[in-house]
Parts: C-alpha cells; structure tokens; sequence
C-alpha cells in the first residue's frame, strides 16, 4: 500500500496540471478572441496576459484589467508631469492642466467604471473610458494653446487613449 501512495499522487498531480493548462489554453483562446475585436489587438492581448485576473475571466473581468491598466497608465502620465514641472519650470501652467485633467481619469472615469461593471451597467463604463480621450486631449490642447510646440508626453498619451479604447471595445461587448 505504501509503494501505491506515490504513484496515486503521481497521477493526481497529472491530471490537475493537464486540467489547468487545459484552462489556460482555453482562456489564452479566448483573450486572443476578445481581443480580435478591440482596435489594438496587441496591445490587448500583451496587457491581458500581465494580468493573472485574466487566466479564468470573463468579459466582465478583462473590462476590469484594461480599466485598472488605463489607471495605472495615468497614475504613471501624473508622474511624469511632475518631474516635467520640476525639469521645466516655463511649462507649469499646462503642466498643471495635464495634471488636473489626468487627476480626473482614476478618481473619476475609472472609479465610474469600475462601479458600473460591478453593478452591471456597462454603458456607464464606456462612458468613462471616452472621457480618458477628453482628458488625453485636454492635455495636448493645453500645450498647443499656450504656443508650446513640444507635447512632451505625446507618447504615453497616445498609449492611454489607445488603452482606453481597447477597454471600451471589450466593454461594449456587454451590452
């Protein structure tokens, strides 16, 4: 009996590890499904797979791990434009109106979706993440109305409105 024990949990550990990366395959399939319908396919599929959330989600889940990401990527922008305030003293009035508009994505858009995903209203989730666009796009007016011809985050902005739209197409696949 003692010489079966090993063996038995040989076995075992086989078919739960075959179980899972049975799961994982199948849940891989389906990240590069969803986010087939996103317009920015890679950009989908590498910020879903960051996520271990996205290992055995649904749509409701993936909405929240591009959502937290778009977070995360404003949390990065506030950042760095306070080391531009710092470095560039001359551009601390649009500076500081990035700042504020950034601010507004995770204390207002975010949360807002976050919530709504939560409750079950993705409509209100979508709306928030139009308004990160509003915000990205606040800021770059900002610098071009104060005749500054450098948008010196015109990358990472660029990377938030694409995140944001990524999470908005999964988004809409609620409703």
């Amino acid at each position: 009996m003692r010489n079966l024990f090993p063996i038995l949990m040989l076995i075992t550990n086989l078919a739960l590890n075959n179980d899972s990366s049975s799961n994982n395959n199948n849940n891989n399939s389906f990240i590069h499904a969803t986010c087939r319908k996103t317009p920015y396919y890679s950009l989908c599929v590498t910020t879903l797979q960051s996520d271990p959330r996205s290992n055995e989600a649904d749509i409701t889940t993936l909405s929240l791990v591009m959502v937290d990401a778009v977070k995360s990527k404003s949390i990065e922008i506030m950042k760095k434009l306070k080391e531009l305030e710092i470095s560039n003293p001359e551009w601390r009035g649009p500076l500081s109106q990035c700042y504020v508009a950034y601010n507004a994505v995770p204390r207002a858009d975010v949360k807002v979706a976050v919530e709504a995903l939560k409750k079950g209203v993705p409509k209100f989730a979508e709306d928030g993440m139009n308004d990160v666009v509003v915000e990205a796009q606040t800021c770059e007016f900002s610098f071009k109305n104060d005749n500054i011809l450098v948008f010196p985050i015109s990358d990472m902005s660029q990377e938030i409105i694409e995140l944001s739209k990524v999470a908005k197409s999964i988004i809409r696949m609620l409703l």
